[in-house]
């Protein structure tokens, strides 16, 4: 595992098979609950002026890197390409090991139809059993109302998970498992974003080619303009550029 820092932050890099093999390691050898970030320029962005959101980032467990923006400014800084990493990547992987461990997975986030679909997805392709799954799709901005973030988390300290996913959004997920793992005491924390709508076939996910070379986030961009043309354009774009400049200054 190599560790290259952008702005003060850490980011961790390996290829997929090793990156595998260290998560079924700490699965096994820790019971402290620990954060995961796939970290994207959108969270350098917001770690920069959200002092919180950075240090929770900061004492993570693993930062990897997901997304052009981040690989790119690693590889101007350090000269090495690293591989990306991302929500979409970690969530199977960590399904996969959980199967083969009998361990306990919790999925908050995404509408009811789409943890549904989640759910049963989960249940016939990787053969949880229903004590070992548990999928909650909670009301809008729930963690800023005390009775609804209160349900959640009792719902998750009844099931006792091993591994729990948010999908709420950056910093909103990070904020809120790190603000709450250690009362449901699970080993691997992880904020997925969007991956659930991809993984219920609600979303598709850009073409391979636009993956490999990391125009991922344009097709996003065309295909949810108005929600992402303010996150990617406006505030993403020039914040990515005033790094380089930054870098390039050295």
């Amino acid at each position: 595992m190599k560790k290259f820092i952008i702005n003060n932050m850490p980011i961790n890099s390996a290829d997929i098979k090793e990156i595998e093999l260290i998560l079924d390691k700490t699965l096994d050898s820790t019971t402290s609950p620990n954060l995961i970030t796939t970290f994207n320029l959108d969270f350098l962005r917001v770690s920069a002026s959200d002092i919180d959101f950075f240090n929770i980032c900061q004492n993570s467990l693993y930062n990897f890197p997901d997304g052009f923006g981040i690989t790119s400014l690693i590889l101007l800084k350090y000269k090495i390409l690293i591989q990306r990493f991302t929500g979409n990547d970690i969530f199977p992987i960590l399904l996969q090991i959980a199967k083969k461990k009998n361990l306990k997975v919790a999925i908050i986030g995404g509408t009811k139809e789409v943890s549904l679909s989640v759910y049963n997805k989960i249940s016939t392709e990787f053969d949880f059993s229903s004590s070992n799954l548990l999928c909650i799709s909670p009301l809008n901005n729930f963690e800023y109302d005390f009775a609804q973030n209160k349900l959640v988390v009792e719902k998750l300290k009844e099931f006792k998970p091993n591994i729990v996913f948010a999908a709420l959004g950056c910093p909103r997920q990070e904020k809120w498992l790190f603000n709450h793992m250690n009362e449901f005491g699970s080993v691997l924390n992880v904020g997925i974003g969007a991956t659930l709508d991809y993984f219920a076939g609600k979303k598709k996910r850009s073409p391979k080619f636009l993956q490999r070379i990391g125009l991922e986030w344009f097709w996003r961009l065309l295909n949810e303009p108005k929600r992402l043309f303010k996150r990617y354009v406006v505030k993403d774009i020039p914040f990515y550029f005033k790094n380089v400049v930054q870098i390039l200054r050295g």
